[in-house]
């Protein structure tokens, strides 16, 4: 009879797995979950044989092939809490515990220093701890506490209710793992009935239902994909024109020549000859606009995962000239773009890729109110102010309303005309001034002038040692407080 919940939990574990998989496909975070469901599966199937069997020859092979897979258990556990908190710079400590779990399964098939046989007890058989029996223990205890530390910084640098929620999940069933550890007691010969399958069930039952209710890496993933099938077609538009523009002045020279020798009719309409010439500029300025929307939609989504350790410094006069030089700039507008110069020295610490794509919002905005004011000019300027690096991005326009003002940092909030835009572009730039740690503010007076200020920590700047360790970091901005200069 005590063979029967190891069974059961051993067909739940299989179950719990088949279902993660089947209803998320293969994932990064998927992947883990199923390894710490196949694992469990085994090693309770074998306890289901082990606590009834009566052959010691047959008791001693299943104890080690059990055990084979409890060495691994933390280790994936460890490795789907690292998906979850989108922390890749941990993955030199996975793959150093996995080495640890390969080293401890090698001993534990050729001696009996990991597992010693077996004690018997009301129950049945079950495994005796050997000599290195206690590093496992550690490490099971070390990457619990590793785990619990990574989901609460991620759980306080985030602000999304479902996220936190999905995060709070994470840490009940890290809790209730945990408490599976008890079992250990019993390798030490303390006789009760290991009750450690019935937490580790639970657990990993929250687990499989936060997966698929909370959806977890469908967002990365659908954005991953709308990015790929729309990125390809996007570069084989984007030769096409380069072609056009390559062979099309050709072609209209022969063409005009044969009309002026009546060799056809020429038939096409006043001024057209001149706008088919710019036709393959046109396209590839379109095809580079929605580009930078495709890699702006895929970078929102990944703002969560930034790992903020691994930041680097970079100058932010190099930010703006590759804003510049990638912005697909209309005839003349370039023109309408003065940059103060920018001290080459000056710099960030942050992601470059990310502050070009705030420019472009920027950018993109700015000459949108000129061009709807009929007249105007851009200025960009920056400087170095109190640790960070504070970047002016103003424009001559019509200005915004008093009564909008407030509102343009909301998500969804536009006051161009449908199709003009989604309101997510300052949205956008907010969210990446406070993940990388800074803020961004704006001033506007009417027919004067609309001003942007980006605060970004500069490189070992106490705002930047701030972000790096979470522990002193504010989870957010103080009430009424913009930015920090």
């Amino acid at each position: 009879m005590y063979s029967i919940l190891p069974a059961f939990v051993s067909a739940l574990f299989l179950g719990f797995g088949v279902y993660v998989l089947l209803t998320e496909g293969v994932t990064r975070l998927s992947l883990p979950f199923a390894s710490m469901c196949g694992t469990t599966f085994v090693w309770q199937g074998t306890w289901a044989f082990l606590f009834q069997t009566s052959d010691p020859e047959l008791a001693g092979a299943l104890v080690k092939f059990g055990y084979l897979f409890i060495l691994f258990l933390p280790t994936t556990f460890y490795h789907f809490v690292i998906e979850v908190a989108g922390r890749r710079s941990e993955r030199p400590l996975l793959f150093a515990s996995y080495g640890l779990c390969i080293v401890l399964a090698m001993a534990l098939a050729v001696s009996d220093e990991v597992v010693a046989g077996y004690g018997t007890f009301y129950f049945g058989k079950y495994p005796r701890a050997g000599l290195l029996h206690p590093v496992h223990v550690a490490q099971t205890v070390l990457l619990a506490l590793r785990s619990a530390w990574l989901l609460l910084v991620a759980r306080r640098q985030t602000e999304a209710h479902d996220r936190r929620k999905l995060l709070d999940l994470c840490l009940l069933s890290l809790c209730l793992y945990g408490l599976a550890a008890t079992d250990y007691a019993v390798n030490y010969g303390i006789g009760f009935y290991p009750v450690g399958a019935v937490f580790i069930a639970v657990s990993l039952g929250i687990l499989a239902v936060t997966i698929v209710r909370y959806g977890l890496m469908r967002p990365y993933l659908l954005a991953a994909t709308v990015a790929h099938e729309v990125a390809t077609p996007l570069a084989a538009i984007g030769m096409h024109a380069e072609e056009i523009g390559n062979v099309l002045p050709e072609l209209m020279r022969g063409y005009q020549l044969a009309v002026q020798h009546q060799l056809c009719v020429d038939g096409l309409y006043p001024g057209q000859s001149e706008r088919l010439s710019s036709l393959a500029s046109s396209i590839q300025r379109q095809v580079d606009s929605t580009s930078t929307v495709v890699e702006m939609s895929l970078a929102s989504f990944t703002l969560d995962r930034l790992d903020r350790r691994s930041f680097e410094a970079y100058s932010i006069r190099s930010c703006v000239n590759a804003a510049l030089e990638r912005f697909p700039f209309r005839p003349g507008e370039r023109e309408l773009v003065n940059v103060w110069p920018i001290d080459a020295q000056l710099q960030f610490s942050g992601s470059d890729s990310l502050v070009v794509f705030v420019l472009f919002n920027l950018l993109k905005n700015a000459l949108f109110a000129i061009h709807s004011g009929g007249s105007g000019s851009v200025e960009i300027a920056a400087t170095s102010e109190g640790g960070y690096c504070v970047l002016r991005f103003s424009d001559s326009g019509p200005g915004i309303g008093a009564d909008v003002l407030p509102h343009i940092f909301e998500p969804f909030y536009s006051t161009k005309s449908h199709g003009k835009g989604a309101g997510m572009g300052l949205a956008f730039c907010r969210r990446v001034a406070e993940a990388l740690g800074g803020a961004i503010a704006c001033e506007s007076e009417p027919n004067v002038a609309t001003t942007f200020t980006l605060h970004l920590p500069e490189p070992g700047s106490a705002a930047d040692r701030a972000l790096r360790d979470p522990a002193a970091r504010p989870r957010r901005w103080p009430a009424g407080q913009d930015y920090m200069g």
